[in-house]
């Protein structure tokens, strides 16, 4: 199974945000024990390095964690063609957008993210940490 990962699942890790940690830790989990394919788009990269810098308050702590995330998902590569595509949807939130056309281009089944209605309208599969977990408890 290869599944994007959202960039809020990979913070609830890397900051260690309460009530949120557990599964997305468990999601990575999944990841790091290569029961899953996890992915990550290019894009999000800097999203997350500067909100994990801003959080910990040192650039090189965060070098330090986001390192040890890389070990465990995949950069995904967002296309020229996929921000074209994203572009054309006009959606309100063009992050979440161009994350869903990357997933799709790359043929992800599906996206694991805590904000399922931001990406309701792309087509997509989504899975809440709850939900992707539970995948592997009816196995």
């Amino acid at each position: 199974m290869r599944l994007m990962i959202d960039t809020n699942i990979l913070l609830d890790v890397l900051i260690q945000r309460d009530g949120f940690y557990d599964n997305s830790k468990a999601v990575l989990d999944k990841c790091e024990d290569r029961t899953v394919q996890g992915f990550v788009s290019a894009s999000a990269v800097t999203d997350i390095f500067y909100i994990t810098r801003k959080a910990l308050g040192s650039t090189e702590d965060t070098y330090k964690i986001i390192s040890s995330i890389l070990n465990i998902v995949r950069i995904l590569t967002v296309t020229n063609e996929d921000v074209l595509t994203a572009f054309q949807v006009k959606a309100k939130d063009f992050e979440d957008c161009l994350m869903a056309t990357c997933a799709k281009s790359n043929k992800c089944d599906g996206i694991v993210t805590r904000n399922k209605k931001d990406f309701l309208t792309f087509g997509v599969t989504l899975y809440s940490p709850e939900e992707f977990l539970q995948l592997f408890e009816e196995e």
